[in-house]
């Protein structure tokens, strides 16, 4: 039922009808409501929480449900991947234009062959530690058809255990 509703939302993200919402909102709270809301399972690794958070809201255009589950998936992914007992950091910061968001975790680092194929639909990188998780492969995916839909970014870097994730948002003009 899990993959079915994710075939469900990607049909959505991806059909000629899907308009993104257009309204400004905080990108700063939501990153906090996502992290509150997966307190559980940070607190389950143990892992040491980071952010990196400027004091005045960061004012961005968007649908803020759908950054909501940009920020979600990237996040339960990054506490899925890290070693027990480890940092997870989430960084925001602001050009002229953009906001970016970072978020990133200690764990086995991805193969530099398999970075690129990451936001493929149903691609699991590590396949051994895959068989025991939830992830039917999609949240990934999902997360560059939102953005994408945006006309935003996201890149990846993994070295030596640190992985990160950042994507961008067009800030209130």
């Amino acid at each position: 039922s899990r993959l079915v509703r994710r075939m469900l939302d990607l049909s959505r993200l991806q059909s000629a009808e899907n308009v993104t919402a257009q309204e400004q909102f905080d990108v700063s709270e939501i990153m906090l409501r996502v992290l509150v809301s997966l307190e559980g399972k940070i607190n389950s690794r143990h892992l040491d929480v980071d952010t990196q958070l400027p004091e005045e809201p960061v004012k961005v255009w968007g649908d803020p449900d759908a950054i909501t589950q940009v920020c979600y998936n990237l996040l339960d992914n990054a506490i899925k991947f890290s070693r027990e007992n480890s940092p997870l950091t989430i960084s925001l910061w602001k050009d002229s234009k953009k906001a970016y968001v970072s978020i990133r975790n200690s764990g086995s680092t991805i193969p530099e062959a398999e970075i690129p194929l990451l936001f493929d639909r149903f691609h699991k990188s590590d396949r051994s530690r895959s068989q025991d998780r939830d992830g039917v492969g999609l949240g990934l995916y999902i997360v560059k058809t939102i953005l994408n839909n945006h006309g935003e970014d996201i890149a990846v870097t993994s070295r030596q255990g640190v992985t990160d994730f950042v994507f961008t948002l067009a800030l209130k003009p």
